[in-house]
Formats: C-alpha cells, structure tokens, sequence
C-alpha cells in the first residue's frame, strides 16, 4: 500500500474533529439536558465546576485525525466512498461511546440521562462524511486482486 497523504489526512481529520465538536455541542444542547443537569450535580459536589478545558477539545481532534487515517486505510477496500464513511464512523462512535460509558458509570451519571446522546452518531457521520470529501480519493497501491481479497 502506497503511503498516506499524511498532510491531507491531518488536516481533513482537524476539521472533522472540529465538525464532530459543534454538532456534538448542539445535539447536547438539543437532547442533553438531563445529562448536562447529572453532570452540574455532580461538579457541585466536588469543585462546583465543570471544566471543558484545552485537553477534551485536542482529544476530539485527535479522534478526528484517528478517525480520517481509518478512512483512508480502509477505503481501498469499500467499492464506495460511503460505505468506508459508514465503517469509519461507526468505528469512531463506538470507541467514543465506550470511553464515555465509562466515565458515566465511574461517575455515577444515570444511564438514562445519556441515551438521547447515543445520537451523536450522526454528527460523527457527518464529520466522516465532510473530512472523506476533503480528503479525496484514496488509492492502494495493492494488486486489485488483494484489494478484492480484503472486501
């Protein structure tokens, strides 16, 4: 397989990381009020604040960057753009709503405030779809007969 556009492949994976952070803060903005009202709660007995500092916002892009580099080994293998969007996204959703999962249930957040967030696997598709149609066609250098063999 030929090298990845790395410069394309960070850039793209910036931008859907910065997708995937506002439509994510709208979808918590729409449906997460629950959980937003969990999370307070929680903040008041400790410190009294919820903080959003630098390092959740370069996670995100990182996740966007992982999430682009995905795209691009694995879209040789998809005979479309969008099933190896799909793949992707998915992929990216799952790992986040795992890691999430877990500081839900370590911090005590009732599982029901945070189904209505389950939905952020739209913006995730969303910010696949965007940073897959930057990002371009992505080509393997592979016989077609073992890009065929991975499908």
């Amino acid at each position: 397989m030929r090298a990845h556009p790395w410069p394309r492949v960070v850039l793209c994976g910036f931008i859907a990381g910065v997708v995937f952070t506002l439509l994510t803060a709208v979808l918590v903005g729409v449906a997460g009020r629950e959980f937003l009202f969990a999370a307070g709660t929680h903040a008041a007995a400790g410190e009294g604040t919820v903080r959003t500092g630098l390092a959740l916002y370069l996670a995100t892009i990182a996740a966007g960057i992982w999430a682009m580099w995905l795209y691009a080994a694995i879209r040789p293998a998809f005979a479309s753009r969008s099933g190896a969007v799909v793949a992707a996204s998915l992929a990216w959703w799952a790992i986040a709503s795992l890691q999430s999962l877990k500081w839900i249930l370590l911090l005590g957040i009732p599982l029901r405030a945070c189904l209505p967030l389950a939905a952020n696997v739209v913006p995730t598709a969303i910010a696949v779809f965007i940073g897959a149609l930057l990002l371009g066609e992505v080509r393997s250098n592979l016989p077609p007969q073992a890009v065929a063999g991975l499908e």
